[in-house]
């Protein structure tokens, strides 16, 4: 697949630089004309941004996976199918087991340039909301409606209703108040960055000499 090591650190490089960031680089242009924009574009546009923070939370799975386990080396497991659902579980209740943010570099393999990363990471308490969003779209795009607010005075509600790969319903909602909107948006941000940089870490070590 790869046809030499050179080969393999310049697809690491690309998809440390491009990969893992386009999904922050679409959320970030979404956020900025969210709130500019008609109000009636702000469910496409909500959707737009939950479909990024899938993706993100899937490729930091990836990273995750392909760090953890260099029984396959990295590039080459970067080159498979994101991870499912499972996975992105897996890794919430991993995190969510670790008392120490410094294990979870030691899990990785990287130094401590992975650090501020893996500390917030073990602080982040949603990953299990995402592995469910993640599972509702395991077999292609949900359906996008709104649903009206469930108290006057409140916003109208995201809904996302797909379904798993063994074909069982699943259904998710947010609400369209601005702090979620925002929420959700900087959750991507977190995503990308901690992806990127245990990768930039693995990198840098092994464009070093290192593993």
């Amino acid at each position: 697949m790869f046809g030499s090591a050179a080969e393999e650190l310049a697809f690491l490089r690309a998809y440390e630089s491009v990969t893992l960031w386009k999904p922050q680089v679409v959320a970030d242009n979404v956020l900025t004309g969210i709130f500019l924009a008609d109000a009636t574009y702000r469910g496409a546009l909500a959707a737009l941004l939950l479909q990024e923070s899938v993706e993100a939370v899937r490729r930091l799975t990836a990273v995750w996976g392909a760090l953890s386990d260099r029984t396959v080396p990295p590039a080459r497991r970067l080159r498979r199918p994101l991870p499912r659902a499972d996975e992105v579980r897996a890794l919430a209740d991993l995190v969510g087991m670790t008392e120490e943010p410094r294990d979870l570099l030691a899990r990785l393999g990287i130094g401590e340039d992975g650090a501020d990363s893996a500390h917030e990471l073990a602080s982040f308490g949603g990953l299990t909301w995402f592995a469910e969003a993640v599972r509702c779209a395991e077999s292609g795009p949900p359906d996008v409606t709104l649903a009206p607010p469930e108290e006057p005075g409140r916003a109208s509600r995201l809904v996302w209703s797909g379904t798993d790969r063994s074909g069982a319903p699943v259904r998710i909602e947010i609400e369209l108040e601005d702090n979620q909107v925002i929420a959700l948006g900087d959750a991507t941000g977190d995503f990308v960055t901690w992806a990127r940089e245990f990768l930039a870490a693995y990198i840098d070590a092994r464009a070093g000499g290192g593993g």
